[in-house]
């Protein structure tokens, strides 16, 4: 895959008409650059990085690989049951699990997962933080967060969704529920 796609090429992959895309690159919604002839360029990042921040999805051709998957719980037991649990139902996804804030902290620039699953109260740094980690850097801010805890109220529900979560599930987990959440995340994402 090159690493800049013409007007042409990005509509082919979108089924939209170029003249859709010139649109988009005229009205500054789509990142661009002009070759010395005058033809317009745009780097595949900032194509993914438009479509995530639109929730089109992403073609199978852009896609950074397999779907990666973040399981942040201080209790080792709940990150093993949503590791096998998904691994059950998608055998191709990466899953990592991190059993502190500080270490899911640290995975998260390298691993740069499309979910994270993350408990809200461990010890250190909290689940709000970590939220509001992913959520302000550039290379995690696409991920979906999907919040779980054992003391849901609607505060809690309110202040992790305020910190960019896409939901907030109660402990004990619905797996159903869960895998039906992490399938939607993946499908918006167009992975």
């Amino acid at each position: 895959m090159a690493k800049n796609l013409s007007t042409f090429a990005i509509a082919q992959m979108l089924h939209v008409d170029p003249g859709s895309v010139a649109n988009w690159i005229d009205q500054d919604l789509l990142k661009a650059y002009r070759t010395p002839g005058g033809h317009r360029r745009v780097a595949v990042d900032d194509l993914v990085a438009f479509l995530h921040e639109h929730r089109m999805p992403i073609p199978r051709e852009l896609s950074p690989g397999p779907v990666r998957v973040l399981v942040v719980d201080d209790e080792p037991g709940v990150t093993q049951l949503i590791h096998r649990a998904i691994e059950t139902s998608h055998d191709d996804y990466e899953i990592t699990e991190a059993h502190d804030g500080f270490r899911a902290g640290t995975v998260l620039a390298t691993l740069r997962p499309n979910v994270v699953i993350l408990d809200l109260r461990m010890p250190g740094m909290d689940g709000y933080e970590v939220c509001r980690l992913i959520k302000s850097q550039d290379s995690t801010c696409h991920a979906d967060v999907i919040a779980v805890t054992a003391y849901a109220s609607p505060e809690n529900q309110q202040r992790i969704l305020g910190c960019g979560a896409r939901a907030c599930l109660s402990k004990p987990l619905d797996m159903t529920e869960l895998l039906d959440l992490v399938d939607e995340c993946v499908r918006e994402q167009g992975l």
